[in-house]
């Protein structure tokens, strides 16, 4: 066994769970928006549903996720089609709540919101960019002007001092487009942009029609990303992605990183986090789902019992997150219990939430060769 196996494995003992409380929640506050976008997983519509948590059913929920420490992301649909949406981040600012928000980029968000977001002490604002300019990002969101009104809302959030999370998803599509998105956000948008988070493809709702990339597409993504992250001024992350890991490490055992800086700088890595296991989400019915890409195994509605008691307590979690119960070459895979594959892309893809990861191109033999070099 060469150093690599022996200090994956050795890493791989260790059980990474979040049961407890989830990292973070996310709540559906709708689905009501005027975008189309391509990926869209709630397949949104222009009004809002009947159906949708009432204001003190939200409120409830809130107090329930401050007893578990976490933080509440409210997204949608659009944010901004709730007419209680400024009374509610009030409340969670009284609770003291940490929270953020991914309001949709129309002219429902103004320069006004904005510097109410900022007053009202949303931690921070998360933004969608698929492209670097117009054409790319209005044709994938469906609606013209996005782009443009996206730029706006960058320049208010520097002029208020509120943080922000760009937001973009992998494609096919806008593959080819992030190396010239990632010089837009580095030259003019930066600050307030402190995170870029790209969004590695799901096929569900409207998503279902667009172009997944390769698994070995995803593996140079990954090089690119660990490269781009030595010098870029925000901190670049993936989402539904959480192979990256697994690349990560790999090239830190190579750079001669320890076994204990490596766990210590994991912590930041998110060891672990995946799909019902350091996050949870909630729908706009008040239905629970291990994450919006994740529509199955339903957990219960939180009209009808905690979220917290769900969280801890639903044996369909604990069956997903145990990583001894994935199949396929996730289940054999060393890196299972940090990397644990997207539960959400396997299920989407095959139809099973065990499945193994269908974009990633490492397969334990025991004798891979550096992650560098393939």
């Amino acid at each position: 066994m060469n150093l690599q196996q022996e200090l994956a494995q050795k890493m791989t003992s260790t059980r990474y769970l979040y049961s407890d409380a989830p990292r973070n929640v996310y709540w559906e506050m709708t689905i009501a928006c005027d975008l189309v976008c391509k990926h869209c997983r709630a397949e949104s519509i222009p009004c809002r549903d009947p159906q949708e948590l009432t204001t003190e059913d939200g409120k409830a929920l809130m107090r329930d996720v401050k007893t578990m420490g976490s933080m509440m992301i409210l997204t949608g649909g659009d944010p901004m089609k709730r007419e209680d949406l400024l009374d509610l981040i009030a409340y969670a600012r009284d609770i003291r709540l940490p929270l953020g928000i991914t309001p949709s980029m129309t002219p429902t968000l103004t320069r006004d919101i904005v510097r109410q977001f900022r007053m009202l002490g949303v931690a921070a604002m998360g933004m969608s960019l698929d492209g670097p300019n117009a054409e790319v990002h209005d044709t994938f969101r469906g609606v013209p002007g996005t782009f443009e009104h996206s730029i706006k809302a960058l320049q208010w959030a520097k002029e208020f001092h509120l943080q922000v999370q760009v937001n973009t998803t992998v494609t096919q599509e806008t593959l080819p487009h992030l190396p010239s998105l990632y010089r837009l956000l580095r030259e003019e948008a930066y600050p307030p942009v402190r995170r870029w988070t790209l969004f590695l493809l799901v096929p569900v709702g409207r998503g279902a029609t667009l172009g997944l990339p390769s698994a070995e597409d995803v593996e140079n993504l990954f090089a690119w990303v660990y490269s781009l992250s030595r010098d870029a001024p925000f901190h670049v992350s993936t989402i539904e992605a959480p192979h990256y890991r697994r690349y990560w490490i790999q090239r830190k055992l190579e750079e001669g990183l320890s076994f204990e800086e490596i766990q210590r700088l994991g912590k930041r890595m998110g060891f672990g986090v995946r799909d019902g296991n350091g996050v949870i989400f909630v729908s706009h019915k008040g239905e629970v789902y291990p994450a919006g890409f994740l529509p199955a195994p339903f957990l219960g509605n939180v009209r009808e019992k905690l979220l917290s008691d769900i969280y801890r307590n639903s044996p369909l979690l604990m069956e997903l997150r145990d990583m001894d119960r994935v199949t396929g070459k996730c289940g054999c895979c060393e890196f299972r219990w940090i990397c644990g594959g997207s539960r959400a892309r396997a299920y989407a893809v095959t139809g099973n939430y065990l499945a193994e990861e269908p974009l990633c191109v490492y397969n334990f033999n025991g004798d891979r060769p550096p992650a560098n070099q393939r």
